[in-house]
């Protein structure tokens, strides 16, 4: 009887046919005299220093992270090739030799500031696609994959730091004219808004002006005027020229 555990399946060896073509499950099976190795088809996670260069010459290690796992399917297809080596002397041979060719092709066309800078994700999802095509067929599924921050040397860090401060001091630069011009706009607009509200306070009083003397001119008629005249006549009296040098001051109502 032998036991294959949770996660793995069993390769099973005949002493008289070899590796037989179905893998076995977990559980506890009856082999007879059969040998069985269990391959694990679990996730697993790697760490990887890689050492690549950029499109721009520049020599870098990045640490990369991959978690994949192995497609039961093809297991047995898998140990045939790999023989009796174990999961973790595959991970350290070929699968690392992998994606060292898949980071080194697809690194060749980003320069250093594209992977330390926003498109590193770009980057990573480039690497990620190469890789999962090499090794897929073999059985190897790679679910996900992440670097580190690329280590340079110190010239090329300094560079690096030098070109972040100018961008930086740029786009500070950017907001604080961009926080002029909106201040600017802003002062314009109150100015526009109040010269046309004094316009229109100023609108209104004509209006109200005209509109007020309409209706005197409206209210007024003769009998208006002689009652005025009558009004002026008992209050100050007439100024009449005689002669064109005498005046003479006539009130109404007494007689002087």
């Amino acid at each position: 009887m032998e036991k294959v555990d949770n996660g793995n399946v069993g390769i099973e060896y005949s002493m008289n046919g070899g590796v037989r073509d179905k893998a076995l499950g977990q559980g506890v099976h009856w082999v007879g005299l059969d040998k069985v190795t269990q391959y694990p088809i679990r996730t697993q996670t790697v760490h990887q220093n890689v050492g690549l260069a950029t499109k721009d010459g520049k020599k870098t290690t990045v640490k990369v992270t991959y978690t994949y796992h192995v497609d039961s399917s093809k297991a047995v297809s898998l140990y045939k090739k790999f023989g009796s080596a174990n999961i973790e002397t595959i991970e350290k041979g070929w699968l690392a030799q992998k994606l060292q060719k898949s980071g080194r092709e697809t690194l060749s066309s980003y320069t250093l500031l594209d992977v330390m800078g926003s498109g590193s994700a770009k980057v990573q999802g480039a690497i990620l696609q190469d890789f999962q095509k090499s090794v897929e067929e073999q059985g190897f599924i790679i679910e996900d994959l992440s670097f580190g921050v690329p280590t340079v040397d110190e010239q090329t860090q300094k560079s690096i730091d030098d070109l972040i401060k100018a961008g930086q001091d740029n786009k500070r630069a950017e907001i604080e004219a961009k926080s002029k011009k909106i201040a600017a706009e802003g002062e314009a607009q109150a100015q526009i808004a109040k010269a046309e509200g004094e316009a229109k306070a100023k609108r209104v009083a004509a209006d109200a002006e005209a509109y007020a003397n309409e209706q005197i001119n409206k209210s007024i008629t003769d009998k208006t005027v002689d009652y005025m005249n009558a009004q002026a006549h008992q209050q100050h009296g007439f100024v009449t020229v005689q002669g064109g040098s005498v005046i003479t001051d006539t009130r109404g109502g007494n007689g002087q």
